[in-house]
């Protein structure tokens, strides 16, 4: 299954490397280095099914979390799109923050990527993804359905 897929990462070599496994295994990918950047793109594309997002956006700030402010937009205005994160920096406390409060799908260190690892995430998260908006495409449509029978009479309240 192919997918659609935004990187976001301030480093071009990280965005560079993951976009080329993306697209090698056929998948069509964006990248941006800033969440500004980021968020631009997914205002124009609803239909994104991944995004792989690195915590730290900003190298130069300590206690930079964009990545983190970003995944908690991204779950709010895309609900069917999966996010895996990537950091050099991350914490046990700050994966349990992305998992619990935020649902990523997924959590990778750069320190210790394992791209076989990462390949059955994406390839996992990219069908669950599609798989839950088809699904609430049908119930929408079933749903339709149900109510224009209703008005027309065939279906008791």
């Amino acid at each position: 299954m192919r997918g659609k897929v935004l990187i976001v990462d301030d480093y071009g070599d990280w965005r560079e490397m993951l976009s080329g496994l993306l697209e090698r295994e056929g998948h069509r990918v964006e990248t941006a280095g800033t969440m500004e950047a980021a968020l631009a793109y997914i205002d124009k594309n609803k239909d994104l099914d991944l995004v792989i997002l690195d915590i730290r956006l900003i190298e130069t700030e300590d206690n930079n979390e964009d990545g983190m402010r970003l995944l908690a937009e991204t779950r709010r205005r895309l609900p069917f799109t999966r996010v895996i994160m990537v950091t050099g920096y991350g914490t046990m406390e700050t994966q349990r923050k992305a998992f619990k409060e935020f649902q990523a799908f997924d959590f990778f260190s750069k320190a210790q990527f394992d791209s076989d690892e990462f390949r059955h995430a994406f390839q996992d998260a990219i069908e669950q993804a599609v798989r839950d908006r088809k699904a609430w495409k049908d119930n929408e449509f079933a749903r339709g359905q149900r109510f224009e029978m209703w008005q027309r009479g065939k279906i008791e309240d």
